[in-house]
């Protein structure tokens, strides 16, 4: 689970849906010691869509937004009885910061699935470890 992705529109989306969103920028959380991008996104579709394009343009059309989902992202496993989360910073990253996570998970998942194109070392004791799933195939 390297990356998540947070849509913040107005409308729910079904869970697992495939929608186009514009990136408005990232929070890291600290889950278990490591770092999990949570990616924000609003759907293109959104009646916001065209006024927010980051996460200031989010918290100027929704003010306290971003608070809440720092709140939310922090506490949501205390039901569970698990201590409350932290950040790695309380701002969220900027547009480009978020796509450079994208990019960087992407070029990951890529040689995972034994793409060749990646230049960065396996994990130790994973060299040569590709993943059989279709869509590491291009299924």
């Amino acid at each position: 689970d390297p990356l998540d992705v947070m849509e913040v529109g107005s409308e729910q989306l079904t869970m697992g849906s495939i929608t186009p969103c514009r990136i408005l920028g990232s929070l890291e959380l600290i889950d278990e010691g490591e770092t999990d991008h949570k990616i924000i996104c609003i759907s293109l579709n959104d009646k916001d869509a065209s006024k927010i394009h980051s996460m200031e343009d989010l918290d100027r059309v929704k003010p306290g937004h971003t608070d809440r989902l720092r709140d939310w992202l922090k506490r949501y496993k205390t039901a569970d009885g698990k201590p409350e989360n932290s950040l790695a910073q309380e701002e969220p990253t900027s547009v480009q910061e978020a796509i450079d996570i994208i990019a960087e998970t992407h070029q990951r998942w890529r040689k995972l699935c034994g793409k060749t194109d990646y230049s960065a070392s396996y994990p130790e004791g994973a060299e040569g470890f590709a993943l059989e799933s279709p869509g590491c195939r291009g299924e």
